[in-house]
């Protein structure tokens, strides 16, 4: 007897569909905290926390772009220190870049 083997459900296998109903209400909040955490569609939201996943906001583009240049100062400071070049200068960079760091994390 030849049986045909049935394919193992992927990820984009999605054939099944959930319906409930919410008020207009709590649809702009789940709309908004699903925009607030990064997701393009609402159903990857809710998906998300649905199985269990922890959902954070999404960093600000502000706070993204100045993570980026303190990592970049940073790195800078590390090849100085690297090839023995360290000046005094460098030395208050860094300070001030531990100080801007410790700011965003408190």
């Amino acid at each position: 007897m030849n049986e045909e083997a049935t394919p193992e459900p992927t990820e984009t296998n999605r054939d099944e569909v959930l319906r409930f109903r919410v008020t207009a209400n709590e649809k702009r909040a789940i709309e908004a905290k699903s925009k607030a955490a990064g997701f393009k569609k609402t159903s990857d939201y809710l998906r998300t926390i649905g199985i269990g996943g922890e959902v954070k906001e999404a960093i600000p583009a502000e706070l993204r772009r100045q993570l980026v240049g303190i990592g970049t100062n940073l790195n800078q400071i590390a090849r100085r220190i690297q090839s023995s070049t360290l000046y005094a200068t460098d030395e208050k960079s860094l300070h001030q870049l531990v100080a801007t760091i410790r700011q965003y994390l408190v």
